[in-house]
């Protein structure tokens, strides 16, 4: 992944794109969890090199033998170059009582076996331990096949007798002997996509264990194998009022700590494009465009939007009810609807109208009556673009204009910003890009939403809400 200057390359460190917390267990990754707590279980972990699968295999170590109930069995690196380069893992000077470090890297297959033999036996352990082989395949490598298979089976067995939990790492991607003895499989893998790589773990066998669903991305952001859960809308009831963040210098805030890291605000005179295919959850472009919206209104700007094909106008009013002050909601926002006047009342307005160009001078005129109500005048717009597109389709050129001219008159003004919600496969989306002066892409991938600068390139994060607050994004560096 190319490095990226600007706030995008300080975002690696930052607490605003740590994991949560729940994010980095397994009870989240499809039935691993369940089926590593069944005592004399086996499981392969493979994958390229750099994957993290010695990440992965110490977490497990740590997780599953909290009390030093473990033993990390090495092949290829010693104790202090592990301690260097996972700090966290406990194998330094001052090892975990308890958990046991075997260099093997001059071992032998027979050495291997024996350091297992070692390890199952009782010492005051208060359960049977969970041993880690790091990497098997670098020894069984130098075996005849027979003796290979032989090895194999014997622990596997033993394994099985001492109700022991083995992990077995291999660099090896072929199918080997050892894919058809372990009780579970897991594969780390490597692929790219909109010219980011992603890391994705693919569960192919768990043994008595239901497996929903077989891939998940993950992150070595901070060290540390971190796994990306598939998304989940929270309850908007814990929802609370989030802390007014200003104006930076040029920008408005997103509302949100994390997408202002990443893409510095949304700029005044300046347009923003939010581009989303079809997968993407109405509630997560409801949370970008609520955060961003309720910030605005609360530190004095004027608000326009323009809610998303398909949902209820009213439904925006009432999520960003609670957290504005009633004289703000009345004054300051204006929902722009294509319903009827009378079916209407304030904040929600109709900009209904047989030509494109008198709906666009009605969403003009609500620009101007909040931009007159508000203590900065100054306004945000948020216009979903995909509202215009059906009921004007055949006249979509009018539609271009009409975002063009508020994309002007924005620029204009040096002081508005126009954040725009647009379906990749709009007919016009090539044109709006090219005139917006920022643009990110989200998407789905393996039921994560990812977001991605592309004007200018950032690195992708996966997107969810925070578990503090629900109205508020938490992203989590893809690494």
């Amino acid at each position: 992944m190319s490095r990226t200057s600007g706030r995008a390359g300080q975002s690696r460190t930052s607490a605003a794109h740590a994991p949560q917390a729940s994010s980095g267990r397994f009870t989240a990754l499809d039935g691993l969890a369940r089926f590593l707590r069944h005592e004399g279980n086996t499981l392969l972990i493979k994958g390229y090199a750099g994957a993290g699968k010695t990440t992965l295999a110490i977490q497990l170590l740590e997780e599953l033998a909290p009390k030093g109930n473990g033993v990390y069995v090495s092949s290829r690196v010693s104790r202090e170059k592990l301690q260097r380069e996972l700090p966290w893992s406990g194998f330094g000077t001052r090892t975990q009582p308890g958990t046991g470090f075997s260099d093997l890297r001059l071992g032998s297959a027979a050495s291997f076996v024996e350091e297992v033999m070692k390890a199952v036996v009782p010492k005051g352990r208060p359960s049977p331990p969970v041993v880690v082989l790091d990497t098997w395949d670098g020894i069984a490598k130098e075996m005849e096949a027979k003796e290979r298979l032989k090895s194999e089976k014997m622990l596997i067995a033993l394994a099985d007798a001492s109700k022991t939990r083995l992990v077995f790492v291999s660099e090896e991607p072929e199918r080997t002997t050892m894919d058809y003895l372990v009780d579970g499989i897991v594969e780390l893998k490597r692929e790219e996509e909109f010219g980011r790589v992603f890391r994705e773990i693919e569960v192919q066998k768990l043994r008595g264990t239901l497996i929903e669903q077989h891939k998940y991305l993950y992150t070595l952001a901070g060290g540390r194998f971190v796994l990306i859960p598939p998304y989940d809308v929270p309850p908007i009831s814990k929802a609370q009022a989030p802390t007014p963040i200003s104006d930076r210098g040029d920008y408005f805030s997103f509302g949100s700590p994390g997408l202002d890291e990443i893409f510095e605000g949304l700029r005044k005179g300046g347009t923003f494009a939010a581009v989303y295919d079809e997968k993407v959850p109405y509630s997560i472009l409801r949370l970008i465009a609520v955060s961003a919206l309720v910030n605005a209104l609360n530190v004095g700007k004027g608000v326009v939007a323009v809610p998303l094909p398909g949902s209820a106008d009213k439904d925006l009013a009432e999520v960003m009810k609670p957290f504005v002050s009633p004289k703000t909601y009345r004054n300051c926002l204006a929902i722009a609807s294509l319903g009827s006047d009378t079916d209407l009342e304030p904040p929600l307005y109709s900009v209904a109208a047989q030509a494109q160009k008198d709906t666009t001078a009605r969403l003009d005129e609500l620009v101007a009556k909040v931009r007159n109500s508000s203590e900065t005048k100054s306004v945000l717009v948020i216009e979903s673009v995909g509202t215009f597109e059906a009921p004007f389709a055949t006249r979509i050129e009018a539609v271009l204009e009409g975002i063009g001219g508020r994309a002007g008159q924005v620029r204009s003004s040096g002081t508005d910003a126009l954040l725009l919600l647009l379906q990749h496969d709009s007919p016009i989306s090539s044109r709006i890009l090219a005139l917006s002066g920022k643009y990110a892409r989200l998407f789905v991938k393996d039921r994560s939403i990812v977001i991605t600068g592309e004007k200018p390139s950032t690195p992708a994060f996966a997107l969810e809400h925070s578990q503090e607050n629900p109205l508020l994004a938490h992203l989590t560096l893809i690494v």
